[in-house]
Formats: C-alpha cells, sequence, structure tokens
C-alpha cells in the first residue's frame, strides 16, 4: 500500500523558508522524521496552495537527495491546522474541506482568552483553578481594584507577553503599575491613585480587546515569578496525553514569563526543587489538570488535537489556569534542553493523524 500524505498547513512565513529548509518555528526534521515512524509522508502548503474547488494543492515534498520541491497532489485527507487565519474567506475554505472529508484537527486556533475562560468557568471542579477575568472597562477596573491587591490587565488574543500591565495595591489610595514600552525588555512603573488613572491604563481598559483578571499568586524561583507550558496533545490512540511540562520564570523584577520578555525556560524539576515539593506528585496533578481542560475544551471547540495551556501554580503546587494557546510553538521545550521532550511535540500529532487515518477514513486501508 502506498503511504498516505499527512497535510501540514502552514503559515506564509514558515512556508517561505522551506525551499531552503530554514522554515522560521517548525523544525520540519522532525515532521520528517515522525511521519516515516508512522508510515505517513508530510507535505506542506498553505491555505491559499488549495484549489478553489478544494481538489488539489501544490505542496513542498521532500524528494530523492533531501530537497524540497513542489508537486501537485490530492489534498491530504487529514490535515494538521499550524497556520493562524483570521479571513472569513479563509473560515469558508476549511468548511468546503470540511464538507469534502478532509479532517483538519486544531482546524481553527485563534480563540479569546475571555471564551476559554467562560467555556472552563461552567465547570464545578475547574471553577477554583480559574483567576476572575473580566473584559476590560473603567467601571470593571473598579470592581476588580476593590476586590484584589494584585491584577493583570492583557490582550484577549496571543501576545507572546506584549501589551500585559500588572497593577500592585500600595495603600489604600495609591496603587503601582508595571509595564513594559514597546520596544525592549526595560520594566517601568508608575504610581497612580484610584481618582487619576494614567494615560497608558486608561487607554488599556477603553479598549474591547483586552482583559482584567486577578493575578494569581504564582510560585517563585530564586525570587521571579514563573508558570508552566503544558504540552497536551491527542496520541496514536486518539487519546489526550500531556507530552510535556516545562517552566518559563520572568527575568528579576518582571511580571512577565515569556522569553521574548526577558523569561528563561527551567525543567519542572528545576523548580520543584527550589520549593522543596514531591515533583512525583506535583507532575501528576498538573498533568491530570491538563488532560480535564483539553477535554472540556475539545468538547466545545470541536477537532482539538494540540494545545499549550499555561497553568500557574502557588507555592504549594496547586495548579492555576491562565491561558491555552492552539498553535504552540513548542520551542520552550528546546529552549529548556528538553530535546526529548521536544521531539515528542512533533511525533504525537503525526501520531494522531495515524489514528485518524486507520480509524476515521473509510478509504484507508
Amino acid at each position: 500500500m502506498t503511504k498516505p500524505f499527512v497535510g501540514i498547513l502552514l503559515d506564509g512565513i514558515n512556508f517561505g523558508g522551506i525551499k531552503n529548509q530554514k522554515s522560521t518555528y517548525e523544525q520540519l526534521s522532525l515532521y520528517e522524521e515522525a511521519a516515516k515512524h508512522y508510515g505517513l509522508i508530510p507535505c506542506f502548503f498553505r491555505l491559499k496552495d488549495i484549489s478553489g474547488n478544494c481538489d488539489y494543492v501544490h505542496a513542498y515534498v521532500m524528494e530523492t537527495g533531501g530537497k524540497y520541491e513542489q508537486r501537485k497532489l490530492p489534498v491530504p485527507t487529514v490535515i494538521h491546522n499550524r497556520a493562524l487565519h483570521f479571513k472569513q474567506t479563509a473560515e469558508e475554505k476549511i468548511h468546503l474541506l470540511n464538507e469534502k472529508g478532509i479532517i483538519i484537527f486544531n482546524k481553527w486556533n485563534r480563540f479569546g482568552k475571555l471564551k476559554i475562560h467562560q467555556i472552563l468557568q461552567v465547570h464545578e471542579d475547574i471553577q477554583p483553578h480559574l483567576p476572575e477575568t473580566v473584559r476590560a472597562s473603567e467601571v470593571n477596573l473598579h470592581a476588580m481594584l476593590k476586590k484584589y491587591k494584585d491584577l493583570i490587565i492583557k490582550p484577549n488574543n496571543n501576545s507572546l507577553g506584549s501589551g500585559v500591565i500588572k497593577l500592585a495595591k500600595v495603600d489604600v489610595e495609591n496603587w503601582e503599575m508595571f509595564f513594559y514600552k514597546k520596544k525592549g525588555n526595560t520594566l517601568h512603573k508608575e504610581v497612580f491613585t484610584t481618582k487619576n488613572f494614567p494615560v497608558i491604563l486608561k487607554r488599556k481598559i477603553n479598549s474591547k480587546n483586552n482583559l482584567i483578571q486577578e493575578r494569581i499568586p504564582l510560585a517563585t524561583f530564586k525570587g521571579s515569578p514563573f508558570d508552566l507550558r503544558v504540552s497536551v496533545q491527542k496520541n496514536e490512540k486518539g487519546k489526550w496525553q500531556v507530552t510535556g511540562i516545562v517552566g518559563k520564570v520572568a527575568q528579576l523584577g518582571g511580571h512577565v514569563t515569556n522569553v521574548a520578555k526577558g523569561g528563561t525556560c527551567k525543567t519542572l524539576e528545576e523548580l520543584v526543587n527550589e520549593l522543596s515539593l514531591d515533583y512525583k506528585t506535583v507532575y501528576k496533578n498538573i498533568e491530570f489538570f491538563s488532560e480535564k481542560v483539553a477535554s472540556n475544551l475539545t468538547a466545545k471547540l470541536p477537532k482539538l488535537a494540540d494545545l499549550g495551556l499555561d497553568i500557574g501554580m502557588t507555592n504549594e503546587g496547586f495548579p492555576m489556569f491562565i491561558e491555552a494557546n492552539c498553535r504552540d510553538l513548542r520551542i520552550t521545550f528546546k529552549n529548556a534542553g528538553m530535546n526529548d521532550v521536544w521531539k515528542s511535540t512533533y511525533f504525537t500529532p503525526i501520531g494522531y493523524a495515524k489514528y485518524l487515518y486507520e480509524h476515521e477514513i473509510k478509504e484507508y486501508d
């Protein structure tokens, strides 16, 4: 039997480097290795490379000699979406592919943080793990300032740490605002009162694209707060699994853990040892919680299969949900020196693609 193709749907930036095998965020060699392991052939393309009637696609395939060449192929029956799409035309094309029997997992992977929060909030067992989150407005900010001593204001959509502001109560009247300017990773501080908001804060809370969130009391590593990136993926058995957990530590004095804002990557074991907690117990608690989150999300957002959850943790090891990334760039694991886990984050979804071929594609023998 001829090996079936598995499609890897990319954005323009990653697609543009394939010819020279210099894709920006995607490790093409790991897709190749994973596909070979599962008896599949990877092909790489953008949504616009698929014909208008969705019958064929111009995709990059590795040829003999190790070079990528574009070939005209029937659209693969199973596609792993690794691109972000924003236009209505993209949604219509994906819908047409589905109507033709094409399975696209993670077919839509950009969801607002508030929507994700609202999906999870209806589950009583998850509620204790959720910080209160509301849409930004002056009314909501005043209400949240009365309830909490620490707040985070952040974009409703993915930001890589940009535009995140921390508010910390000083006394009855005064608050401190911590923020990063657009260029550079220098942390700035400004003191204000509840009767006189700074211009930058007014701008943030008057934007419907921002959220106000109770700040989680994050555990610290050498004095800096950290959170965890948890890779939760469907595997070759069609089941959710935690492929890996890695820590992201904010720069000293900072409140944002993203590497783009000066954060560093550490293994969970390093972080847990600092807190004198039992590593196996902490890992199992986070694993159980993360798989529960993934299962509840996919019940409302079908075809999710590859998630990067940001999970906060208290000093006692209690997991707190921060947000879900439906296109985990996976590079955090590599940055922490966790190369085997990084490799597994590529293998697991390809294993799931093989599962789909064997259990949901009628033509597959």
